[in-house]
């Protein structure tokens, strides 16, 4: 083949390419101009990916298309070990004597109060951060000179007089670079201080003063210079995080996931007489009422952005890494003044320095922008929320878990001799009771196909769709779903992921292998059953993995027709075990009632039970019961309380009307 010779000059379509700025990308990307530099401002001038994820999630956000510039504020912040005192500080305080006024913000300096300005001016006013402290050409080098003072409504560090009027004239620079017809700021004009606690009860005096008199200011030698900036209806709300996830059950009801923050304003919290208060989501912008006790208030700075930190001191014990960011899609180090710092730059430079969004930070804005990968709205978007489970499972500190189901409520055993009733000679189907399915797919065989493999009632997909909501709203994510080809077993698994909005989204890799006991089928002469095929399944708008490579298939099930109890319990262990080591995450493994203890029981080291024991603990595996096994350490597993609760209803049985015609 021949060799395609090299080119003399790049194409002008290459290096004009090159050049484009995010905010031409976006707009290339069909995206209208005030909603690209509204996403830009909001996400920190980062980079397009994550200007466009925000779009993705705001686009029922009801001030999209608002004229509503963001609020800015400039901070002198601390770094390194006097950092570190104030977080343990802000943690102790918090926890000895409760909320103030000091714990909705990160420990800081004030030099320019909140100003708002226009959303296409975010890349001046980072830009000019910089160039304010490079004109300036002279950095502190020795700690802050910082002066206790403490009464009964305040704590906190006064900047002595000498390093104030070095702060203050930053602060003026910075009014005088970025100040014009559009943008009106001031620098802050109370005296420069570090506030430890305000707003407290008097009664928390003592306790307090004892915290404070532990601080020493004589290692406050690191600092920077940070931009933040708000929404500005955050102004007069207090900031929120999610504790508990919540699926809307009425129109106005928000939905509620694990990361997202909730603005509340305190007319709502103190009027409402139901415990349901209205709220704006930070992750949508969308509004709605949701159940106050399911959050938790937290620092308003933690629905902060920020746009740029700029090193101020060059004292030799300070330990940060280069000033480096990125606004335009390029670094100071590419020569590019334009640019942003990465939040988690920041939080890795000592212990946690600040609690500002950390879905704009390096590594979680990955997860973020995972979170609206593929998708086309807002609801979809839990659904791939719901589907980090390995970042889930790392925040929490607990191990991987193997989930392990049983099908739901069954027509056969329900109604007993079903099929006489329910099809005729030509195998045309009739349901003859309301907990019967309306129509059945079409199979191979029909009659003595379904006499076989009989398909769940209504009530067993019921139950199967509230395990999954139960599933849903506990956080779980399943990485994975495996099933055995019983019909009934794959409308469990189906049932499952429509009640955690995942069955589009999730495929059911269909295993032979976790069939239930052969030897059951031996002694009543009895073959294999033969079940619906991938193909009938996929007609039949199951969502089934038609590539999917069994570990057992079809045709070497049948050398286990003559298992014994142990080699059945071995089967099942075998292939649990090939599936943790091929996946990561939490799996859902749907079966059969003996498949809870048989994919659990030696996994989590304990022997086979003898047959003698097997009836009676099949009576206690009711319809879609479900058992978690959950990885301590390295290589040892337990079986653990679920985290949704079980289905639990009374028998009803079939109503005769003519009992009440004598």
């Amino acid at each position: 083949m021949a060799t395609l010779p090299p080119r003399k000059n790049p194409t002008p379509t290459k290096i004009s390419k090159q050049h484009l700025s995010p905010l031409q990308i976006l707009l290339q990307m069909g995206f209208p101009k005030h909603r690209a530099e509204k996403a830009l401002a909001a996400t920190g001038n980062r980079d397009v990916q994550l200007a466009s994820d925000w779009l993705l999630t705001h686009v029922n956000d009801p001030s999209l298309d608002e004229c509503s510039p963001r609020e800015y504020i400039l901070y002198a912040c601390p770094t390194g070990h006097f950092l570190e005192q104030l977080h343990d500080f802000w943690a102790k305080s918090k926890e000895l004597c409760g909320w103030n006024g000091a714990h909705n913000f990160p420990p800081h300096i004030t030099l320019v109060s909140f100003f708002k300005a226009p959303d296409e001016c975010a890349p001046q006013l980072s830009r000019a951060l910089k160039q304010v402290v490079e004109q300036a050409a002279a950095n502190l080098d020795r700690p802050l000179k910082l002066e206790l003072y403490t009464s009964h409504n305040f704590m906190g560090f006064f900047v002595a007089e000498e390093d104030a009027n070095y702060l203050n004239r930053l602060a003026l620079q910075y009014v005088k670079e970025v100040s014009n017809s559009t943008i009106s700021l001031e620098p802050h004009v109370k005296s420069l201080h570090l506030t430890l606690a305000y707003q407290f009860p008097e009664a928390q005096f003592n306790a307090l003063k004892a915290l404070v008199d532990s601080l020493d200011p004589a290692c406050a030698s690191g600092w920077e210079l940070r931009l933040y900036s708000r929404d500005a209806r955050l102004a007069t709300k207090q900031v929120h995080k999610i504790l508990y996830p919540h699926t809307p059950r009425e129109p106005d009801e928000l939905e509620l996931m694990i990361g997202d923050y909730i603005y509340l304003s305190s007319d709502a919290l103190q009027n409402s007489s139901d415990g349901w208060v209205e709220g704006i989501s930070w992750l949508t912008g969308m509004n709605g009422f949701l159940p106050e006790n399911y959050t938790e208030r937290t620092a308003e700075s933690d629905a902060w952005t920020m746009h740029r930190t700029v090193q101020l001191c060059k004292c030799p014990a300070v330990d940060v890494t280069m000033d480096e960011d990125t606004t335009n899609g390029k670094t100071d180090q590419d020569n590019t003044s334009e640019s942003t710092v990465p939040i988690e730059e920041v939080t890795t430079r000592a212990t946690k320095e600040d609690s500002v969004p950390d879905f704009y930070g390096t590594d979680v804005s990955k997860i973020f922008q995972q979170m609206v990968n593929n998708t086309s709205n807002v609801s979809i978007l839990s659904e791939a929320v719901d589907k980090s489970a390995k970042v889930t499972q790392e925040m929490s500190g607990r191990g991987r878990r193997i989930f392990v189901m049983r099908h739901g409520e069954r027509v056969d055993f329900t109604f007993g001799s079903w099929i006489p009733y329910c099809f005729d000679e030509l195998g045309n189907y009739t349901r003859k009771d309301l907990n019967m399915p309306k129509t059945l797919p079409k199979r191979k065989n029909v009659i003595l196909g379904w006499q076989k493999d009989s398909p769940l009632t209504n009530v067993g997909v019921f139950q199967a769709n509230l395990i999954g909501e139960g599933l849903r709203e506990a956080g779980v994510n399943f990485t994975e779903i495996y099933a055995s080809p019983s019909y009934r077993c794959v409308q469990t698994a189906t049932g499952v992921l429509e009640g955690m909005h995942l069955k589009e989204k999730m495929q059911i890799n269909l295993e032979p292998g976790f069939f239930e006991w052969l030897a059951w089928h031996a002694h009543s002469g009895e073959s294999v059953v033969e079940w619906c095929s991938r193909q009938e399944l996929l007609d039949a708008g199951y969502n089934v993995c038609p590539d999917y490579q069994a570990f057992i298939p079809t045709d070497q099930l049948h050398n286990h027709f003559a298992e014994t109890l142990e080699q059945f319990y071995a089967r099942n262990d075998s292939i649990t075990r090939e599936i943790i080591k091929k996946t990561t995450g939490d799996v859902l493994i749907v079966g059969h009632a003996i498949t809870l203890d048989a994919c659990t029981r030696d996994l989590c080291a304990k022997p086979p039970r003898m047959s003698s024991e097997l009836n009676k603990l099949m009576q206690k595996v009711t319809y879609c019961s479900l058992v978690a096994a959950e990885q301590v350490g390295e290589s040892e597993w337990k079986v653990a309380e679920p985290p949704c609760y079980p289905v639990t209803h009374t028998n009803n049985q079939r109503f005769d009307w003519k009992t009440l015609s004598g």
